[in-house]
This record gives C-alpha cells, sequence and structure tokens, in this order.
C-alpha cells in the first residue's frame, strides 16, 4: 500500500464536498468547515487502506469506502443535530458516494504493484 497515494485521494475526496460550502453565504465557517471535510475524507481513505488487502476486487474498496463515508457523515450529522439541522441532507447522501469513490481509486492506486519487477 502507497500511503501517499491514500493521503492525496483523502484529501481531494475531502476537499471536494468541502468547497461546496463556499458557494453558501450562510456558513460564516468556511474555511474550518473545509479544513473538517478534508480531515474527514483522510479518515476515510485511512480506514479504507487499512480494511483492504492487495488482492482485494475493486467492489471491496467501493462497499468499504461507502461503509466508512456513511458512518462518518452520521457522526458528523448527529453531532450538528441530527434531523434537526438543515445541513443533514447534505451531508450524508454525498458522503458514501465519495466514500465508494475514494475506495476504488485506493484499490486501483494505491495497491498497483510495481512494474519494475526483474
Amino acid at each position: 500500500m502507497n500511503l501517499v497515494i491514500v493521503l492525496i485521494i483523502g484529501i481531494i475526496t475531502g476537499a471536494l464536498p468541502g468547497l461546496s460550502t463556499f458557494a453558501v453565504e450562510r456558513h460564516p465557517n468556511r474555511t474550518e468547515l473545509l479544513l473538517a471535510a478534508i480531515m474527514r475524507g483522510v479518515l476515510v481513505s485511512l480506514l479504507t487502506a487499512l480494511s483492504l488487502k492487495a488482492r482485494s476486487p475493486w467492489w471491496h474498496g467501493l462497499g468499504l469506502g461507502a461503509l466508512y463515508g456513511l458512518l462518518t457523515a452520521l457522526t458528523v450529522a448527529l453531532a450538528m443535530g441530527g434531523l434537526k439541522s438543515p445541513d443533514t441532507i447534505y451531508i450524508v447522501p454525498f458522503a458514501p458516494v465519495m466514500g465508494a469513490v475514494a475506495g476504488v481509486l485506493i484499490q486501483k492506486l494505491a495497491f498497483r504493484r510495481s512494474r519494475n519487477t526483474s
């Protein structure tokens, strides 16, 4: 497993939904929300990578990434007040999708064998 690739995938998949807070004017703490989204993306990527084996099929990465994405999103949503928070509908559905994307990318890129096998 290439840890640098796992971290880069986590940063990218965390930053993409985090950048959406800059499109909404009612969020006063946009930078903090972006950093929290990046941290959540890195956490999902690390959990997914540590749960996979080198020879796992791509759909294991998809499933584990979606599961960890959903669990971390539910944790964030519950901390923000659950269904009372208007942001819950934006956090929970999108997180498993980004987790699944991260899982597939991790399985395809971070576990790729070196081509220089002599």
